[in-house]
């Protein structure tokens, strides 16, 4: 391998054998691909696309990119690919931690397990010496338990766990780098569990990354903090990590009953999360991915309790959450036992292994609406279901064990509607490619962030968030957008389709959002608001010929990253996904039903609303941008043209 930048390796485990075999990282794949999920989706290539993802055929493919490892800010991105048990899908997960730097230290930059060991076992990835640990005394431990045993065998290195979720086999199942960062969404901890592997650990090695133009790394690595320290919310991020930036981002409600209606939070919603904000503050020691100079994740001990969590981003939504009437909210609770709750609730979800954001709320919800509705009954659970956040804690274990009625819904809401029968399926309303919509666009307008999650390759997921606030909150004006386009290397000549002097098209934005997204992904860089918003494919480019020695321009580096969104979306069109699966659900076209008014699927800038032709239009829209063929929705390119 000749290319500066890359660790010059790619790693094969085979379980079954306990065989492994190291090729060289081929030059013009890198060159083609970058690395990251871009070699992992060439790779995922070589997958039958019919198998069982519980199979032992199904690969797990571990990916980073030329940045992993480098002195670069938020270098710490890590991708997996696999078949997805939830849906047949072929999803690109990315989580922080360290794993991405200290695998590339050992010499490697993807490691491609198959097989299926015959007794629980664990990975150690050191250098050529690659091992195969009994893991017996492992099994049935939690995911966090799991980590720390295995630090203290083998520290310094950065630990993949599953917990209970996968060893069972959940669908719904997640799993965490180093506690904090979140992977895995669409099953992946299950996809361990079916081949054994309790966890994969990488061990810190002494071999270095060399880069091609060091200075020149240096002075814009240099740059790119003097952006950092000089942001306006920093000293915020420091103190209270990805709440201070999130808690206040309050949507008018929350959406229950199957996304049919919206319950307002109490009117004292604001006042009770600013204090929980605080006593966030006052509980929280900041932890950051390895690189990172922002800190937005958390570890907290609370006093008096003998609580200590680790937790991300989604302490404020489940701080949030447990002020909602429709999930948790009980008036006496302090603003205290407010976050208490929210603490013990996310380190179940977290230990467990159970994909809160992105399926386990909206499967509650669903599983509880049918009871609400009489189609399942206190005999079919065994239990009665309410909107209490004991319910929820019940639901969580019945899945993670597959206890009851848990064993149903650990297959996810598409085949446990199946399942359970009734006419369930219809009342299956917000969901795309079997994932629940996370962004309800009847409560947010339509942007770039919630159309994505129709465009998604696979499955359900906005992946718009790279390109800045405007993407995530209302309220932005047009010339944000605009200027956020720009950052993100949208060209002139598709800034003049993209936007009028009073709106824009979201379908074609979306395009080039995702394109942005990707270039993190095969990069090896955190792609999330408190990071990206500090890049643009400019200064992407001008680090990847740092770092590579390949001069490149930021129209070529973007050229790259459709050229992998190409390839992701013809390998889960062979999976079976096509623009059938792209359609809205339903229920985008019936208003959101409010206490005192209703909330129609309307724009962004909410000045007209949205019928299904219109959509229709706007998908036209998207694979028209894209260059795609608009029947089909996948790329004319032939296979052999996005192939190297």
């Amino acid at each position: 391998m000749s290319l500066s930048g890359y660790a010059g390796k790619i790693l094969s485990i085979d379980l079954t054998q306990r065989r492994t075999k190291t090729e060289p990282l081929d030059d013009e794949l890198a060159r083609a691909y970058i690395g990251g999920a871009g070699i992992s989706t060439r790779l995922a290539w070589e997958i039958d696309p019919k198998i069982d993802p519980l199979s032992p055929e199904n690969a797990i493919i571990i990916g980073t990119g030329p940045f992993s490892g480098t002195i670069i800010p938020g270098s710490s991105e890590l991708v997996i690919t696999y078949k997805s048990p939830l849906n047949g899908s072929f999803p690109c997960n990315c989580g922080g931690g360290r794993f991405a730097a200290f695998l590339k230290s050992s010499g490697y930059d993807h490691v491609v397990i198959t097989g299926r060991s015959e007794k629980p076992v664990y990975l150690t990835l050191e250098d050529e010496n690659v091992q195969v640990h009994d893991a017996s005394d492992l099994w049935g431990m939690d995911s966090f338990d799991t980590t720390d045993i295995l630090r203290q065998r083998h520290e310094p290195c950065s630990v993949i766990p599953i917990a209970q979720s996968g060893e069972h086999l959940v669908n719904v199942s997640v799993t965490h780098i180093d506690k904090t960062g979140s992977i895995g969404s669409g099953g992946l901890a299950s996809v361990m569990g079916s081949k054994n592997l309790k966890a994969i650990v990488a061990v810190l090695s002494k071999k270095g990354i060399s880069v091609a133009h060091p200075r020149t790394l240096r002075r814009i690595v240099d740059e790119v903090l003097a952006r950092v320290t000089r942001y306006h919310r920093r000293e915020d991020m420091m103190s209270g990590g990805a709440m201070a930036m999130t808690y206040d981002w309050i949507p008018e409600g929350v959406t229950a009953r199957n996304s049919s209606i919206l319950v307002p939070y109490p009117q004292d919603v604001k006042e009770i999360l600013s204090q929980v904000y605080e006593l966030h503050r006052q509980s929280r020691k900041k932890i950051a991915c390895i690189s990172c100079p922002m800190s937005d994740k958390d570890r907290i001990d609370l006093p008096g309790r003998g609580m200590t969590i680790y937790d991300t981003a989604i302490m404020a939504e489940n701080a949030i959450m447990t002020t909602a009437p429709a999930f948790g909210h009980t008036d006496s609770t302090s603003p205290a036992e407010k976050y208490a709750e929210a603490l013990g609730y996310g380190d179940l979800l977290n230990r467990y292994g159970i994909d809160r954001r992105y399926s386990f709320q909206g499967l509650a919800d669903f599983a509880i609406s049918l009871y609400e509705e009489g189609i399942i009954t206190k005999h079919d659970l065994g239990m009665e279901l309410d909107r209490s956040l004991g319910t929820l804690r019940k639901l969580v274990k019945a899945i993670t064990l597959r206890q009851g009625f848990g064993d149903i819904l650990a297959d996810g809401a598409v085949r446990a509607a199946h399942r359970i029968g009734r006419n369930a399926e219809e009342c299956l309303h917000n969901v795309i490619k079997g994932q629940f919509v996370t962004f309800d666009p009847r409560l947010y307008g339509l942007g770039p962030m919630q159309f994505a999650q129709m465009t998604f390759p696979g499955r359900c997921f906005g992946v718009a968030g790279a390109m800045g606030a405007p993407t995530y909150s209302p309220g932005w004006p047009l010339s944000a957008f605009i200027k956020q386009a720009n950052r993100c290397g949208v060209p002139e000549e598709a800034i003049s389709r993209i936007f009028t002097r009073e709106s824009f098209n979201p379908a074609r934005l979306t395009k080039h959002a995702e394109d942005f997204y990707c270039l993190f992904n095969i990069l090896g860089l955190c792609h999330r608001l408190y990071i990206s918003r500090f890049y643009s494919v400019d200064i992407l480019a001008k680090l990847y010929t740092a770092v590579t020695g390949i001069e490149v321009t930021a129209a070529e580096l973007k050229l790259a990253s459709e050229r992998v969104w190409n390839l992701w979306r013809l390998i889960n069109y062979r999976a079976g996904f096509d623009r059938t699966h792209d359609e809205p659900p339903e229920i985008w076209f019936q208003p959101l039903k409010g206490v005192d008014k209703e909330y129609p699927l309307m724009d962004y800038f909410h000045t007209h609303t949205f019928d299904r032709g219109d959509i229709e239009k706007l998908l036209d829209d998207y694979y028209e941008e894209r260059g795609w063929d608009q029947q089909a929705g996948i790329p004319h390119i032939h296979e052999n043209q996005v192939l190297p």
